[in-house]
Formats: structure tokens, sequence, C-alpha cells
């Protein structure tokens, strides 16, 4: 089945917050009204937005830009993805032995969003380190697929997750893991593929991850 992904519409409302009250008068006799009757006795401010414009949360396509299709492995467990920026994200089947923690998921930034390919797959070495705490064995490879020239890597060692959210603490490293990560050109920005989890089940994906890229279109 081919996965298509357009963009939708995501805004956010910004909800009207109205203070304790108001004071009438002076001294003893001033007397408490609430805003609601303020307002509704015409004593108090008039009503003014609370809120800017509002935006969209959703990454934008340039206009006339087709998002990207390809066919995901059948084996893969397809999720509802956790934000915006995920066009898609599965669930990995797990070798034996292995946690079910393999995940694989389709980043889109927006159109001139996410940089290039050798700025991507330099931060994403830097996400593995080897036992030594140096840096981790990885490869670089480039591959033509319907008229696309897709960058694809691959990484294994001791994954440091990147922090959620802004000033969060960094999720704790995880050792013998593995990253299968692409960066392939859309009409009007790169999209990311990547795939981490523990290296027993990235190593038992492969073809399954490289057949998916083969298919993009």
């Amino acid at each position: 089945m081919k996965k298509s992904v357009a963009s939708s519409g995501v805004t956010v409302l910004a909800r009207l917050l109205l203070g304790g009250g108001l004071v009438i008068g002076s001294g003893l006799a001033g007397a408490f009204v609430s805003p609601a009757r303020a307002l509704a006795a015409g004593d108090g401010p008039p009503l003014v937005p609370s809120h800017g414009p509002l935006v969209s949360l959703e990454p934008q396509p340039s206009a006339g830009a087709q998002p990207l299709s390809w066919k995901a492995p059948t084996a893969w467990k397809e999720e509802t993805p956790k934000n915006a920026m995920r066009k898609a994200q599965y669930i990995l089947p797990a070798a034996a032995g292995d946690p079910p923690e393999g995940e694989c998921v389709v980043f889109y930034f927006g159109a001139g969003q996410g940089g290039d390919a050798k700025a991507n797959v330099d931060r994403w070495r830097t996400m593995f380190t080897a036992a030594d705490g140096g840096p981790a064995p990885s490869k670089a490879s480039e591959l033509k697929v319907a008229g696309r020239t897709i960058t694809r890597m691959e990484s294994s060692g001791t994954f440091q997750p990147t922090p959620m959210g802004f000033g969060g603490a960094p999720p704790p490293p995880k050792p013998d893991w593995m990253m299968l990560g692409a960066i392939v050109p859309g009409p009007d920005a790169n999209w990311f593929f990547r795939c981490t989890g523990p290296k027993k089940t990235l190593e038992a994906e492969r073809a399954h991850f490289d057949a998916l890229l083969a298919s993009i279109r």
C-alpha cells in the first residue's frame, strides 16, 4: 500500500483570561464587581482578543509541492505520528532477545527546512559513540531512486537520543543500538527517514529499509 502524506492545518487557539474583579468607587464605599457584571454594565474596558494571529503548527509545503510516497514493509506496524514534524512512524518487529523498541520515523519540516544531507549525516553520527567513548563506526553512501539522489547512512554503538522539548533532560544512553537513516530530496525540502533500535532488530530490518527507499516516488 502506498503511503502518501498531505499537510493539514493545525492551529492553536488562545483562551481569554479575565482578572479577579473591579473595584467601583473609592475607600470603604467601594464595591467589588465581577468582571462579567462590570462589562455587562458597560463600566469596564472594552473586551479585546487575548491572542495574536493564529499560527499553523503544521510544516507547510510550498505551493504545488507534492508529498513523497513510499511502500512500507508489511511487517512494520504503522502508528499515529507523535507530532506534526513526523509524517509517518512505524514500530519494527523485535529480533529474538531484543526489547520491542525499534522504530522508523519519517520527518518533514516544511519548505526549505531541515538542512542538507551532509549536515544531517554528521549530526546523526554524533548520536553514537563506541565502547571507549570515541566516535562509533558509521558509513554513508548514495543511491539513485526515481531520479533522486538519496543519501543513506548507518551507525551503531551507544545511542544517545536527543532530549524531548526545550531544556529537557536527555534520555539515558542505549548501548548496542543502531541507526539506519536516509535523506531524500523532496520537491521543496529534504525528507528524513530514520530507523533506530536494538542492533539485532535493525540488522534484521536492513533489507526492508532498503526496499522502502527503493519504493520512494
